[in-house]
């Protein structure tokens, strides 16, 4: 049974792993939308965020599985990324009724 610990402990590892992953492109997409930037910056920090990503992963993989790379460990990177996206749209669609109740739905200021 102390096998079936150690993967549990990798799968919930790495389904933070991929939560984690994805706010920190989430907050990379927010920047982007307060400051505009050009279709060149915007591959730039696409392909230092991927390199990011792939140090990353390859960091939580070796500390886990001592760098083999195992099916639970890809599965709860995208459970988690999944996770995520799921509690961060239904938080956005929440967010953007409030929103539109305070302000209509033109973005004036109704009282």
């Amino acid at each position: 049974m102390s096998g079936l610990g150690v993967e549990a402990d990798a799968f919930l590892r790495a389904f933070f792993s991929g939560m984690f992953l994805c706010g920190v492109y989430e907050v990379l997409r927010l920047f982007r939308r307060i400051i505009r930037h050009h279709s060149i910056v915007v591959s730039a920090e696409d392909f230092l965020y991927w390199l990011f990503c792939g140090f990353y992963l390859f960091g939580e993989i070796f500390q886990t599985s001592s760098g083999e790379i195992r099916w639970y460990f890809i599965a709860g990177t995208v459970a988690g990324a999944v996770a995520f996206f799921a509690v961060l749209s239904k938080t956005g669609k929440f967010c953007g009724k409030i929103f539109e109740k305070k302000t209509g739905k033109h973005g004036k200021r109704v009282d």
